[in-house]
C-alpha cells in the first residue's frame, strides 16, 4: 500500500515538472457554458493545460481576475477557451450601430467561412435580370455571428452596422437583393 501511494506521489511530481518544464500553460475555459451575453462569474470558470502558442488568445489561468465581470460576446459550450476573442465589456453594439440579421443564399455569399469580426460590405443586388444601381452605395459592416437555417436554406449572417444605413440593408436581405462582400481584416 505505502509502495502505491509512494509510486503515485512521484508520478504526481513527474507530470508536474514535465507539463511545466515542456512548454505547455494553463489556461481559461469554461465550466458549464456560457450563453452570449451572459456575465461571467468565478464559478463559471475552470482551468486546462495546452501548449504554450496553441491558444489563440487564450486568457492564462493566473489573469483570472480581468476576466471576472466581462460578458460572453458569443455562446461559448462548456470547454471553450476563453480569449481575449470571445469576451468583453459590451455584446460589440456601440452607440451609432445596430446588428441585422442578413439571409443569404450560396450565390450571394462568399464560399469561405464568415468568422466573428470579419469586416465585410453588403450590396444591394439588381432583381433578377435588373441592372445594378450604381448609385447605392454598399454598407460596411462586422459580422457579429453566423448560423445556417435548414428550412429556408440560407445562411443568416448578423452583421453590426451604423444605425443610419440599418433599415436599407433590412429591406435589401427581405427582399432578397443583398450581396455580402468579404474584405481584408486591416488595410495595408
Amino acid at each position: 500500500m505505502a509502495l502505491c501511494i509512494a509510486l503515485a506521489l512521484v508520478g504526481g511530481l513527474i507530470t508536474y515538472f514535465g507539463m511545466s518544464g515542456n512548454g505547455q500553460q494553463t489556461v481559461l475555459i469554461v465550466k458549464d457554458g456560457l450563453q452570449r451575453g451572459q456575465e461571467i462569474t468565478p464559478g463559471a470558470l475552470t482551468t486546462i493545460n495546452i501548449a504554450a502558442g496553441a491558444g489563440n488568445g487564450a486568457v492564462p489561468a493566473e489573469q483570472s481576475s480581468t476576466v471576472i465581470g466581462q460578458k460572453a460576446i458569443v455562446d461559448l459550450p462548456k470547454g471553450s477557451l476563453i480569449t481575449t476573442h470571445n469576451i468583453g465589456s459590451n455584446l460589440g453594439i456601440t452607440q451609432g450601430t445596430s446588428v441585422v440579421g442578413v439571409g443569404l443564399t450560396s450565390a450571394q455569399i462568399p464560399s469561405r467561412p464568415l468568422q466573428a469580426g470579419d469586416k465585410v460590405r453588403i450590396l444591394r443586388t439588381p432583381t433578377q435580370g435588373g441592372q445594378l444601381d450604381q448609385k447605392t452605395t454598399p454598407v460596411a459592416g462586422v459580422v457579429d455571428s453566423t448560423k445556417f437555417d435548414d428550412v429556408k436554406g440560407l445562411t443568416i449572417v448578423d452583421v453590426i452596422v451604423a444605425t443610419a444605413d440599418a433599415q436599407d440593408v433590412v429591406a435589401w436581405s427581405a427582399a432578397g437583393n443583398a450581396g455580402l462582400i468579404l474584405d481584408p481584416l486591416t488595410e495595408k
